[in-house]
């Protein structure tokens, strides 16, 4: 190349820009893809590297925090979650709400990052870049939602692996790490992972955030086990979905769980008999009842059948008097999810007053431990969440056999 021509090119903005760049905006394989240009163009090498530059700010330009107005997914029955995008943005936010039991007003954000776009001037929370691979998961139910998008090959570590009960999980124990009750730091450095999905329990959690924010290992809280509807549990899959860059396929899977959960509920619309349902049994001399707007209350309504315990209204659980829960076992025609017990021997051993409730005289005590494994784990605590559908059709079976004909999944009728 003449070395002349070099001065009809105008390389005073470029040098200006060049003198800024900082080491890491280009990988080795851009410069060889720059040399090997160069050899070929008659523009230098330093207009090479300049253009390079600017594709480089380009694809690293940040979107006003001001600008995620856009509804790229609002649940139609979950609340504590929505996906909010930009113009001109491939990455989202996915806003999370109250993710733990007496939360009010709190609102946390994370930055699903996509394209090497960068967080929003201002924003504080973590990012996450999308297309995770490598997932912690401190909750069971998280596993479900994996396992339903089949996903559930990029868990690298769990809480209480003894007390999961994926096939897959289990299968590879020696390679999935156990997290512990609580989180092993040396051990989650070691698997570098993408996201841990947390599970929210108050102000006690905030160590934990701390910790990650000072391992600069990205997190996310899960809040599903906080939705009042059964249906808005399901929902949260959408949510995980977006980390892994699988929106759309969420969505489709999700999609079809109303739908096979509204014609079974529309079974139950016209029958004449609602039974009572009793629920859960004592712990540490307290008997925890769910308010009338649990998931739980209303898979017993859609069921066709009437839970018996109305005092409590609220968005959460509340403890009542064990003589207030004798009375209710009772008077109800049902008793469900009683502890550990798998027969009506093991159910009457905690408490001899059981012997007197109407459902173990006239044997329609059932209970959700079906499907448990040989370590304690209890599926229902899992995939149930995404299943919603599979134990309403068991409480219709239970409650109304001759509408379903179908064994049951997650229950077992004690006898």
């Amino acid at each position: 190349m003449d070395s002349s021509r070099i001065h009809e090119f105008n390389m005073e903005p470029c040098d200006r820009a060049m003198d800024s760049i900082p080491c890491t905006c280009f990988s080795s394989s851009s410069l060889s893809i720059v040399a090997g240009a160069a050899l070929k163009s008659p523009i230098s090498i330093l207009t090479w590297l300049c253009l390079l530059f600017l594709a480089s700010c380009i694809s690293n330009k940040k979107t006003s925090l001001e600008a995620f107005k856009q509804d790229v997914y609002t649940p139609e029955y979950a609340t504590g979650f929505k996906i909010l995008g930009a113009d001109n943005a491939a990455s989202t936010l996915i806003q999370v709400s109250n993710p733990w039991q007496g939360a009010k007003d709190v609102k946390m954000s994370y930055f699903i990052s996509r394209n090497g776009e960068q967080a929003p001037a201002g924003f504080t929370g973590p990012t996450i870049p999308a297309g995770a691979k490598r997932i912690v998961c401190m909750a069971s139910s998280y596993i479900a939602m994996f396992d339903a998008l089949g996903q559930v090959d990029k868990i690298v570590g769990v809480s209480g692996i003894d007390y999961v009960s994926n096939p897959y999980i289990l299968a590879h124990k020696d390679s999935i790490k156990d997290m512990g009750p609580e989180m092993n730091y040396e051990l989650l450095l070691g698997l570098k992972p993408d996201v841990v999905l947390l599970y929210g329990i108050g102000d006690a959690q905030t160590a934990v955030t701390d910790k990650l924010k000072e391992l600069y290992i990205p997190y996310m809280y899960v809040g599903e086990y906080l939705e009042e509807s059964p249906l808005g549990k399901a929902e949260w899959l959408v949510a995980l979905a977006e980390l892994t860059d699988s929106r759309e396929k969420g969505i489709e899977i999700f999609r079809e769980i109303p739908k096979r959960y509204q014609v079974l509920k529309a079974l139950t619309e016209s029958v004449e008999q609602r039974p009572t349902v009793m629920l859960n049994t004592p712990w540490n001399d307290s008997w925890v009842m769910p308010s009338t707007q649990s998931y739980m209350a209303q898979l017993i309504t859609d069921a066709g059948a009437d839970y018996i315990y109305k005092e409590n209204n609220s968005n959460s659980s509340t403890p009542i008097g064990l003589e207030t829960a004798y009375k209710l076992i009772q008077k109800a025609d049902y008793w469900i999810n009683v502890g550990m017990a798998s027969t009506l021997d093991e159910l009457k051993t905690v408490n001899p007053k059981f012997v007197d409730a109407k459902a173990v005289r006239e044997k329609t005590v059932y209970n959700n431990n079906l499907r448990t494994t040989p370590t304690g784990g209890n599926d229902y605590w899992e995939s149930a969440v995404v299943r919603p559908d599979v134990v309403l059709r068991d409480l219709i079976h239970i409650f109304h056999p001759e509408l379903v004909s179908d064994s049951l999944y997650y229950y077992r009728h004690l006898e």
